[in-house]
């Protein structure tokens, strides 16, 4: 009975780290499969996912100096959404970031010590309920509307000693981080001016 039994727990904590790998460093080692036509034809290449974010870069730095900066950070929120696993948008040593690996954007506010966010944490909060945004503990339901689109903005927060950090769920609303972004600089940072640098990865 005992050999069944540490068979079963071997299978359980194998399972469990085959999953926790896949989803650590799956989504950095993933393959993107891209059509493109040439004249009258069309090629399937395969791109591994760091060629692809350095082809994505590109094509966000050459739309830079066309656009003002909100048209800007909305393009390149959009690019990001097409595959990439996260955005940071840079101006001077400030910088707002989104995780986008599941086509959805949640904006990451790490509180750690060495992220220099700690004095914005509650001008932040307050900015996002400005923008309609409820802390996940208080929204009654997490059942999607007919819409698909949850009734509530909401964000969650997450306290621990290694890595403290606020989630603002913002989902496909591209026009809404755009705002956020903006007025994060603008209004809690207080940069009006600098030029704005973006990575992807």
């Amino acid at each position: 009975m005992k050999k069944y039994l540490y068979q079963v727990l071997g299978w359980i904590f194998n399972s469990y780290y085959r999953i926790r790998n896949y989803i650590m460093s799956g989504e950095f080692d993933k393959k993107h499969i891209i059509f493109q036509k040439e004249g009258s034809q069309y090629r399937i290449m395969i791109k591994s996912h760091g060629v692809f974010t350095i082809e994505k870069l590109k094509i966000i730095e050459a739309f830079k100096n066309k656009k003002s900066e909100k048209q800007y950070i909305k393009f390149a929120l959009e690019q990001a959404l097409g595959g990439c696993n996260y955005i940071v948008i840079n101006k001077g040593k400030y910088y707002v970031q989104f995780w986008t690996s599941r086509g959805h954007l949640d904006y990451n506010f790490p509180m750690i010590r060495r992220s220099g966010n700690r004095p914005y944490y509650y001008q932040m909060i307050g900015l996002l309920a400005e923008m309609d945004f409820v802390r996940d503990s208080f929204v009654p339901s997490s059942i999607p509307t007919f819409t698909g689109v949850t009734k509530n903005f909401t964000y969650k927060v997450d306290k621990n000693d290694e890595l403290s950090r606020i989630t603002g769920y913002f989902c496909k609303r591209v026009d809404q981080a755009t705002e956020f972004t903006l007025r994060m600089f603008n209004e809690i940072y207080k940069i009006k001016k600098g030029k704005l640098k973006i990575e992807v990865g």
